[in-house]
């Protein structure tokens, strides 16, 4: 950066201007974001425990379990449905118009009441806005109400399942017309019926069902669902699969680049030089893995919608916790290990950079530089949005590119204790962790091993492509057609963070990569309207107020702005010397130890080659299951055989796969 530049930054005008495109911006992801992805216009009235207490109160009516039961509820939405209806069943707006209709609800609270130990249970659905849609209720398999009724016919059932569903849980079946009805006779004598109903609406060849269930004379499932036909399933599985293998690939080169060469050749690299800064990683490490565990345990109260009720409740808060445990420690050792390895790196490699574990220190946190960091990273957010939502709205309007309608993250979230913690954590962790392995890391390893061989600019250069190409490559596995959109998307954002780190380090483009995935993450918390959702947003918008809370308190406590001290700039640090050799110091105690350690060197072989003897001779070979008689060859053709027998003719187009299995399996 040239010294005009540098001088144009320290200048209010500068400041001046930088806001005011930050605000252009601003306005125009506003106006363009809905245009260029359109967002799930979801009007969700019931918070978590709205809609437990509401599902609670209807089991009770309708004795669909006893009192005393447990309770858990998630956010569940119809993903196959939207693909489907965006893609090929008229579109987005089609999607949209289903979403704030009364026809079908893509998005719902499903709530299961349960008690564990007991096979019975219930799981009421409703709609965001509170209205009820249907129901499951789990019976065991010799459960009779009646032996006079508890096989009826299928005319019967149907009566039955027609006035039960209507008087009770409001069904109008004036739009539906019967399509299908199996039934199932279980071994106390119980017959079971299910009976499927569809309307005419249409979308291509999409239908809105009706399933219903009966078991005995009892009505126990309603169930509205999109039927999706499996040949659209087929080819969107087969246009994801490319999407993965970019981001698989994209991934694996991460993994032998970023993560051998990076965090493990480099730090013992670091650590042999003295130059490694292992404890404040370690720290930050345990702060991010820290806020994970939590959002574990918030989210407990949505695990035990999975708890199978043969367990224990015991064993279920042992996993939890385990799970907490588990996410805390490896966070901690996996993230500081990143940490350590791209902050030493760039101390290292950038000596123009401010350090990084002391940018909010009391004596750098008042400083021009810093506020000029933190500040720059808040306002390159809008810029950002502007550019994704241009891109979006260039390449779905004249390219005819695919994304599918967003509420931008796992409405899910709110199904948990605390469901700001989600986007906090998640936020924090993939903009701290991300900026580290994509950013710092091959960057520094570039510049150091540039300055090496003598080429420090060009090395550079194509590491600021590289790491563009690898991480946005790595993102590749998000819904979208085609499927290296993400790729391209990606790609100016990455090279843009990429040099807004190697002039300013890592402070801004950690802030500005968290501060973009929380105002995105969050958006399900902004369309609650239920009680206690401003608490949550107010939540968010604390946590995202953090890092200038920070600045100010500095500047509170220091009186006045001032310059980054010489001794907290990257230059500025040095390695510490070598401890004394205390073997040398020892030199007869250090001689016999070394005569006794050569002893056991020279040994080592020797015991190797024994004890490998001796497993031979020792180890009785012989297999524990008897051998198979035919190899896989002849298996296909036994098996090709079997079907020709029974009239079934493959063509030769079919391909052949085969694997052993032990024991009894499904087939």
């Amino acid at each position: 950066m040239t010294g005009f530049m540098r001088k144009s930054m320290r200048k209010p005008t500068f400041w001046i201007a930088y806001a005011f495109i930050a605000g252009i911006c601003l306005a125009t992801a506003w106006r363009l974001f809905p245009l260029a992805i359109p967002l799930v216009n979801l009007d969700i009235k019931l918070a978590r425990h709205d809609a437990i207490a509401k599902a609670e109160k209807l089991a009770q009516a309708r004795q669909l379990v006893p009192a005393g039961v447990r309770a858990a509820a998630q956010f569940r939405n119809d993903q196959a449905a939207q693909n489907y209806i965006e893609l090929e069943g008229g579109g987005k707006q089609a999607f949209a118009d289903l979403v704030s209709g009364n026809v079908y609800a893509p998005f719902w609270w499903e709530v299961r009441l349960f008690k564990p130990g007991e096979v019975e249970e219930a799981t009421v659905r409703l709609r965001p806005d509170g209205a009820v849609d249907g129901f499951r209720r789990r019976l065991p398999e010799g459960y009779i109400r009646d032996a006079a009724s508890k096989a009826l016919t299928q005319v019967a059932a149907l009566d039955l399942a027609r006035t039960r569903a209507h008087e009770d849980w409001q069904v109008d079946f004036a739009p539906y017309h019967l399509l299908e009805q199996s039934q199932e006779t279980r071994p106390t004598g119980r017959v079971d019926h299910q009976f499927v109903f569809e309307r005419e609406e249409r979308f291509g060849d999409a239908r809105i069902r009706l399933k219903v269930a009966v078991a005995g004379d009892e009505l126990t499932g309603i169930a509205p669902f999109v039927h999706v036909p499996e040949k659209f399933e087929r080819r969107f599985q087969e246009m994801r699969s490319a999407n993965n293998t970019i981001a698989n690939f994209a991934s694996l080169t991460a993994g032998v680049l970023y993560g051998l060469g990076g965090c493990i050749l480099a730090v013992l690299w670091l650590l042999r030089t003295r130059w490694l800064l292992w404890r404040p990683a370690l720290i930050a490490g345990a702060v991010v893995g820290g806020l994970m565990a939590l959002t574990v345990f918030a989210a407990a109260p949505a695990a035990w919608f999975g708890f199978d009720t043969a367990q224990s409740v015991e064993s279920f808060w042992v996993a939890q916790i385990g799970l907490a445990l588990a996410a805390l420690v490896g966070g901690t050792l996996g993230y500081g290990l990143v940490f350590m390895a791209a902050e030493s790196l760039t101390r290292r490699a950038f000596p123009y950079q401010p350090q990084l574990w002391q940018v909010w220190s009391r004596a750098a946190g008042a400083s021009r530089q810093m506020l000029g960091r933190t500040t720059g990273g808040y306002l390159f957010v809008p810029l950002e949005l502007a550019l994704i939502s241009a891109f979006y709205y260039a390449t779905n309007h004249w390219l005819g590119w695919w994304q599918p309608s967003e509420s931008l993250t796992d409405p899910n979230i709110l199904s948990s204790a605390v469901p700001a913690l989600a986007p906090i954590a998640i936020s924090l962790q993939a903009g701290f962790m991300e900026e580290c392995v994509f950013r710092a890391i091959p960057l520094a390893l570039a510049a150091l091993l540039g300055a090496h061989f003598g080429q420090r600019r060009h090395w550079i250069a194509f590491a600021v492509v590289l790491q563009a190409v690898v991480f946005a490559g790595a993102h590749a596995n998000y819904p979208g057609l085609p499927s290296y959109s993400r790729l391209v998307e990606l790609l100016l954002p990455a090279i843009l963070w990429a040099l807004i780190f190697l002039r300013f380090g890592l402070l801004p483009t950690i802030l500005l990569h968290a501060l973009f995935d929380l105002s995105l993450f969050s958006i399900p918390l902004f369309l609650v309207d239920a009680p206690g959702a401003w608490l949550q947003r107010g939540i968010v918008i604390v946590a995202a107020a953090i890092p200038l809370a920070v600045i100010g308190v500095r500047r509170w406590q220091a009186g006045a702005w001032g310059e980054l001290p010489a001794a907290l700039w990257n230059g500025a640090w040095q390695p510490p010397p070598a401890a004394v050799d205390v073997a040398t110091a020892r030199s007869i105690g250090a001689g016999a130890v070394g005569t006794r350690a050569a002893t056991l060197q020279r040994a080592l072989p020797w015991l190797g080659l024994t004890g490998a003897i001796a497993w031979i001779a020792c180890t009785p070979f012989r297999a524990d299951v008897p051998a198979l008689t035919i190899d896989r060859v002849a298996a296909e053709s036994a098996a090709v055989a079997a079907l020709e027998q029974r009239g079934i003719r493959l063509a030769p187009e079919w391909r052949r796969f085969s694997h052993i299995r032990s024991g009894v399996g499904e087939l």
